[in-house]
């Protein structure tokens, strides 16, 4: 018999951040955005709440994140999707401080694209076929190799620095904080 593979071992900043935002991920996926995209008279709603927190994020990342390796933030955007959903002004993606923290706050929104497909389908499954909700697979099929892909590069900016590595928690941290707050929130 041959033994079984050993699973991929999750790389040590991974892990960390994982960890110091766990409380922050499980609360972000208790909102009721499921629901509320289900339903033709909230659906808009939260379209725009997606904006309000993507629209704004790739100009507060860029500054930090443009030239790093391998990233290909453009294409990671998801800005362009939703801009003409913006209605009236948007809340202030946070600032990050240097580079680690911002790769933190894009951990969260590359994230959200594997979170998104989960939507999608379980939205589909519910016999919502909207194209407006395309924004939530931004990459298809694809979605898995950018995941690895962006992983990758966070492993390699942020390698075993233990200061890197808790400031990129600190941006996961404030991102999953302004997301639940701008998707869940009273308003936009």
């Amino acid at each position: 018999m041959k033994p079984s593979p050993s699973p991929t071992s999750v790389p040590p900043a991974l892990a960390r951040i994982r960890a110091a935002t766990a409380a922050l991920h499980h609360h972000l996926e208790k909102l009721d955005v499921i629901d509320r995209l289900s339903e033709p008279f909230s659906r808009a709603n939260m379209i725009c709440r997606y904006a309000a927190l993507h629209v704004p994020a790739h100009p507060a990342l860029t500054p930090h994140l443009h030239d790093v390796d391998g990233l290909d933030l453009p294409v990671r955007s998801r800005a362009a999707a939703l801009a003409p959903r913006v209605t009236g002004s948007l809340p202030t993606f946070p600032a990050p401080r240097n580079r680690a923290e911002a790769l933190g706050m894009l951990y969260v929104l590359e994230g959200s694209t594997l979170g998104g497909r989960i939507i999608l389908r379980t939205l589909l499954d519910r016999g919502v076929d909207d194209p407006s909700l395309s924004f939530l697979d931004p990459y298809g099929e694809a979605t898995g190799q950018r995941w690895r892909d962006f992983i990758a590069v966070l492993t390699r900016e942020l390698g075993s620095d233990a200061v890197l590595v808790t400031s990129a928690c600190t941006g996961a941290a404030r991102a999953f904080r302004h997301a639940g707050s701008v998707l869940g929130g009273d308003s936009v």
